[in-house]
């Protein structure tokens, strides 16, 4: 996927006002899990569909009952209350003398990310809304939208941080107006989905017009918008699936639920992998294209379907489960959890197995992208798609394979080679769907002949170090990626 960096900050801000800037890290779709463009193998004689991978889990446990819970309706969910507990009120300013210079001090940056903290946990919008820009309507729509939806996710830790000057100057050479535009985190944390709270990152215009005036937030853009961003939800709980879904499709959203529930509990049958993984999934059915393109975070390519994003750990944050400095969890992590995000619109996305067959590829992602050891890892695209289709594909072995990588293997033009990045995320739709399936075939092959468990160790192995895949492989079957190949091209010939 496209590496989205932020812009610079401003180089004119002046050095008695301006706040260190910092670069944000590279967008969550920095992660070697690109669109999946090509047709959907298992699914052609039905269907075309392709999806983009990147992840998401979710916990065991978190339900109070033992039962599912129904939609919730945004008006009346309530979050759990410790996610909600206030935080410590910020010091008191020291008394100064009268102001000749407007500026906004960092200390009232810090108190503003406090009290919005403080009001999303108590649930008070009225204080939630209070430093926005009471002219712009749209601006306090939006956030009152957002304030409702954030409400109603069974978050366990949720704060608002101010962490630096993007562009602009929080000091005015007088006493005219101050203009900047500012990064501030959402770090939040769900249970079961993210190991570690997660940092999602936003960037607020804000403006002091006059010495003594108050603070205004005139805008407020993100880059890679949550689904609590994008529309009026309603949420439906099973016990490994938190599915979030737009208001026009709370009669759809429960059946949803209960697929994707039913994809999550295969997905964990067929895991052989360490048991550090995440016990749930965050899944947002998206209501329309224009919607999964902006939660895509630009224009999906063609016959995208359904993304796995991972967020990354905010910096340590202290009270917080399961948090570096704080608890056992390992401060090296790369990955927070992950967002899956699906189409709902999409062409051939109405029937249950096109449904059940995306998430559980989906998932898939979602399981093993916290073993990632880099945020920019270059894993080869064979083992990163090829063990999402494996998990998808799992239980229609012997049924049929999809009949154009049947053709291909078999014709003169197959060179007996696995898949090459470029093939696999290619511009054409019918060879990205071949390579796919080949893919996978290369991750069956190794199940059939090593067993599960030794296949899942090498993924693992492969995620946390992409360079020692050749190591991984001899550690899993005793041979080098050269007579690996040679003898998947000669299984794969008499198996698809």
């Amino acid at each position: 996927m496209a590496d989205r960096r932020p812009e610079e900050a401003s180089p004119d801000a002046d050095a008695a006002g301006a706040v260190p800037t910092e670069e944000l890290p590279d967008g969550p779709r920095t992660l070697p899990t690109p669109p999946r463009r090509g047709p959907h193998p298992a699914l052609i004689p039905f269907m075309v569909i392709g999806t983009v991978l990147a992840v998401l889990l979710g916990a065991a446990g978190f339900l109070s009952g033992s039962g599912a819970r129904e939609v919730v309706d945004a008006a009346s969910a309530e979050s759990p209350a410790s996610a909600h507990e206030a935080p410590p009120a910020p010091p008191p300013a020291p008394a100064t003398a009268a102001a000749t210079r407007n500026q906004i001090t960092p200390d009232e940056l810090g108190a503003l990310a406090a009290a919005q903290t403080q009001a999303l946990r108590t649930g008070d919008v009225n204080a939630f809304l209070a430093p926005y820009d009471k002219a712009n309507t749209a601006l306090l729509a939006e956030r009152r939208r957002t304030f409702a939806n954030l409400r109603l996710i069974p978050f366990q830790y949720t704060a608002f941080r101010w962490e630096n000057v993007h562009s602009g100057n929080l000091k005015a050479v007088g006493a005219e107006p101050v203009n900047a535009r500012l990064t501030f985190a959402f770090v939040h944390q769900i249970p079961g989905v993210d190991a570690v709270p997660a940092r999602q990152a936003y960037r607020w215009s804000v403006t002091r017009d006059a010495i003594g005036a108050p603070i205004r937030v005139t805008a407020v853009e993100f880059d890679d918008p949550q689904p609590w961003d994008l529309t009026e939800l309603v949420v439906v709980q099973r016990p490994h699936v938190i599915l979030l879904a737009a208001t026009a499709d709370r009669a759809r959203a429960a059946t949803w639920a209960d697929r994707a529930e039913t994809s999550a509990k295969r997905d964990f049958e067929l895991w052989e992998g360490p048991a550090d993984i995440p016990s749930r999934f965050l899944v947002f059915a998206s209501p329309d294209t224009a919607t999964f393109g902006r939660a895509y975070g630009s224009d999906a390519p063609a016959g995208t379907v359904a993304f796995c994003a991972p967020l990354y750990p905010a910096p340590e944050t202290p009270g917080a489960p399961g948090t570096p400095g704080t608890s056992a969890a390992d401060p090296g992590r790369q990955i927070a959890g992950s967002r899956i995000t699906w189409n709902t619109d999409a062409e051939g996305m109405g029937a249950a197995d096109a449904q059940t067959a995306v998430m559980r590829h989906e998932m898939g992602h979602a399981l093993i992208s916290g073993f990632s050891g880099s945020r920019n890892a270059r894993i080869p695209l064979w083992v990163v798609e090829g063990f999402a289709e494996y998990l998808e594909w799992a239980d229609l072995f012997g049924e049929f394979y999809a009949p154009a990588a049947r053709e291909y293997v078999r014709s003169s033009d197959f060179p007996g080679k696995l898949p090459a990045d470029d093939q696999i995320y290619g511009e054409g739709s019918e060879a990205n769907g071949i390579n796919y399936h080949l893919s996978m075939t290369a991750i069956r092959y190794m199940v059939e002949k090593y067993g599960a468990a030794k296949t899942f160790a090498f993924v693992v192995a492969v995620y946390r170090a992409p360079t020692a895949l050749e190591d991984a492989l001899k550690t899993a079957t005793g041979i080098d990626l050269a007579t690996f190949e040679k003898k998947w091209a000669q299984w794969v010939k008499t198996h698809v």
